[in-house]
This record gives C-alpha cells, sequence and structure tokens, in this order.
C-alpha cells in the first residue's frame, strides 16, 4: 500500500481497495498565484494579437502587396493621424462624438431601466405591452432617422434621439428579461420578512436582477455607437463618423482608417467603464 506524501490526498480505488495519492496542481497549492499569472497570459495575448495584425499589415503594404491606395501603411496613418492632430481637427470630430454618445446613451439607459423596472413588476403591463415593445425593437433604428430628421431636424436633438431610442429599447428588454428570471424563492424570502414593495425591489429584486441589466446596458453601448456613426454620415458636420463618410468622398483612406480605429476604442473604453462599474456597484457579483 502506497504511503501518501503530505501534499497529497489519498483515496480509496473503486476496484482492489488499493489507496491512490492524488496530488494538488499548481493551481490548488497557490490559486493566488495562478490567477495572476493567467491574467498576464491574457492581456499579453490582447496585445500581442492587434500588435502582430498591425505589423503583418505593415510588411504587406512595405513589400506591395496590398494596394496601399486603399490599404495604406500604418506609419502613413499614424503621420496622418498627427497632422489631424496638429490642426486640431481631430479633437473636434472626437469630442463631438464623445459628447454625443455620452448624453444618448445616459438618456437612454436611465429611461430604459427605469421604464423596465415599472414594466417588468406588473406582469399585466408587460404582456399587454410585450408585442408593442417586440415590434418597435425589431425595426432598425436607422430606418428611422429619416422621420427624425423631418420632426426635429438635421441638429443634434434627431442625432441623440436616434441613440437614445436605439439604447431604449436594448435595455429595456434586458431589464425585463431579468426582474422574469428573479428566481421565486428569493420574492417569498421576501414576503416571508414582512417587505413592501419599495424594500422588496431594492433588497431582492435588483440585486438579483442587475447582473443581467449590466449585460444589457454593454450590448446598448456597443450598438450606440453604430446609431452615432451612421447618423454622423447622413447627418452631421462633425464627429467620427463625419470624418470617415467625408474622407470616404475625399478619397483619404487614412482618414477612414483613423475614425475607425477611434470608433473601436471609444467603444473597448465604454465597455471597460461599464464593467468597472459593475465591479463597483455589484460586489457579490465578482
Amino acid at each position: 500500500m502506497s504511503s501518501p506524501s503530505h501534499t497529497g490526498r489519498r483515496a480509496a480505488a473503486a476496484s482492489g481497495g488499493h489507496d491512490i495519492e492524488l496530488v494538488p496542481g499548481r493551481r490548488e497549492l497557490d490559486p493566488a498565484r495562478a490567477n495572476r499569472l493567467d491574467k498576464r497570459w491574457v492581456t499579453a495575448l490582447a496585445v500581442l494579437v492587434p500588435v502582430l495584425l498591425v505589423s503583418f499589415w505593415q510588411v504587406a503594404a512595405t513589400a506591395r502587396w496590398i494596394d496601399v491606395r486603399f490599404f495604406p501603411a500604418p506609419t502613413q496613418i499614424l503621420a496622418d493621424w498627427r497632422g489631424l492632430l496638429d490642426s486640431g481637427d481631430y479633437a473636434t470630430h472626437l469630442g463631438a462624438s464623445a459628447q454625443r454618445i455620452a448624453l444618448g446613451y445616459a438618456l437612454g439607459a436611465a429611461a430604459g431601466v427605469l421604464a423596465g423596472l415599472l414594466i417588468g413588476r406588473a406582469r399585466l403591463v408587460r404582456k399587454a405591452l410585450e408585442p408593442t415593445i417586440v415590434a418597435l425593437y425589431t425595426v432598425p433604428k436607422l430606418a428611422i432617422l429619416p422621420l427624425l430628421l423631418l420632426i426635429l431636424g438635421i441638429g443634434e436633438a434627431s442625432k441623440l434621439t436616434l441613440i437614445a431610442v436605439t439604447v431604449f429599447f436594448i435595455v429595456l428588454i434586458n431589464t425585463n428579461g431579468a426582474l422574469e428570471a428573479v428566481p421565486t424563492s428569493h420574492i417569498e424570502a421576501g414576503r416571508s420578512f414582512g417587505l413592501d414593495r419599495i424594500d422588496m425591489v431594492r433588497h431582492i429584486v435588483l440585486p438579483a436582477a442587475s447582473p443581467q441589466i449590466f449585460v444589457g446596458l454593454r450590448i446598448a453601448a456597443g450598438m450606440a455607437v453604430l446609431a452615432l456613426v451612421g447618423a454622423e454620415f447622413v447627418a452631421a458636420e462633425s464627429g467620427l463618423g463625419y470624418l470617415i463618410w467625408n474622407s470616404w468622398n475625399l478619397g483619404i483612406p487614412s482618414y477612414m482608417y483613423i475614425g475607425i480605429v477611434t470608433i473601436s476604442v471609444l467603444g473597448v473604453l465604454a465597455n471597460g467603464l461599464l464593467r468597472l462599474a459593475q465591479r463597483v456597484c455589484l460586489p457579490w457579483d465578482r
């Protein structure tokens, strides 16, 4: 019979009655260190993939494997970006888009969460409004941009409304779904403690539904960027969407890539901020 070491665990085999020595692995012996190594690997891969893609692009452009009229070298794009920075145009376009998406997203998200909480807690109202909500949600929001331009004009109101409406329906539906998914046992436990309707929402419903609500908020952030760019393509004289569209009209592809990359960075930052907010607001969901 084998004698287990001080680091192992001993279990009886299913047949033969022999002892099997189970030696813990690296993760079991030092889980904190293992988690740190995992995070380092994830960070390294997250940085390595775009670096490799850009490097290959640079080599392909230098070797003329690709048409540099449509795919200018990253070094050329970087030089043109510096020119935009020096002229102040880049800051103008970035500031306009950031302001629009921040305000439109805030309005749509706040309205979506509030409406979702009100509708989600009233079962009959939710069932009555569900067909209308689903029908409005499935309409591509860019399809209503001409109507918004007709009603609100070509100014900021139409663009903000488009972003807010896009965010509103995504957050509303996710909030409704989150409330429906709250386990009945949680509700019964709250009732057994004599919680009224307000305390039930504060202490039972919101904590249980908040993780899924934040998922909806993150999805809505990405869709808000799409709505922003679409609106700026058509009805703007500033912004990253306008920069991309105008650069296409003028035949300056490097400016197009500058706008595209900046929009991607904005999306990543927005998602990161929402994840941080979720960690701060929902410490139990880490």
